[in-house]
């Protein structure tokens, strides 16, 4: 009796440690990219990086200027990328956006100016540092979240803080065909 006894333990213990070693198996396989994700969270997106990319969008697209027009004009290049406060000089109001972009309010690094539809930019990712590589695979292709062909400008600016923190916002606008530059409609 004493013999059977020991084998079911032994079968007993076996089965118990498969359990809980696949448990934690599948625990630390769901728990992993969850780590990830949160990680990713903290820099990625976050509700005052929104906030800030808009404040930059709004400060874009109430310029409505031909400058600004040759600023959103993407026919030959894939993307812009505009260091600090470079951007302010195809806005008319200079002095307003390098004190928006400036250490003292926004804090901006870069802003990478592109096609509403990110797809372009993933196949040139190569081309930038690690973390907008990191970011530009992150984000979605942006295809057909909504009917952006009802806007003359279809645009999307990436923006990157010296804090780490990076964004994305779209640059949507209709052209009301009143803006004139030298002569001709914009």
């Amino acid at each position: 009796m004493n013999q059977n006894n020991n084998g079911f333990v032994l079968v007993e213990a076996i089965i118990t440690s498969i359990f809980v070693l696949g448990f934690f198996s599948f625990l630390i396989a769901n728990l992993l990219p969850m780590v990830g994700e949160y990680e990713k969270s903290l820099d990625y997106d976050s509700i005052s990086s929104k906030y800030d990319a808009h404040l930059i969008r709004k400060m874009i697209l109430k310029d409505n200027s031909c400058r600004t027009e040759n600023l959103i004009n993407l026919s030959t290049y894939d993307y812009y990328e505009f260091e600090g406060t470079d951007i302010c000089l195809y806005l008319d109001n200079v002095n307003y956006c390098k004190e928006l972009l400036s250490e003292d309010y926004l804090d901006v690094n870069k802003i990478i100016l592109t096609r509403y539809n990110t797809s372009s930019i993933k196949s040139k990712s190569d081309e930038f540092e690690r973390n907008i590589k990191e970011y530009i695979d992150y984000i979605p292709k942006y295809e057909s979240t909504i009917n952006i062909n009802q806007y003359f400008y279809q645009r999307r600016l990436i923006v990157l803080f010296n804090d780490g923190r990076i964004t994305n916002i779209e640059l949507l606008m209709n052209s009301n065909g009143n803006i004139t530059c030298g002569g001709a409609t914009c």
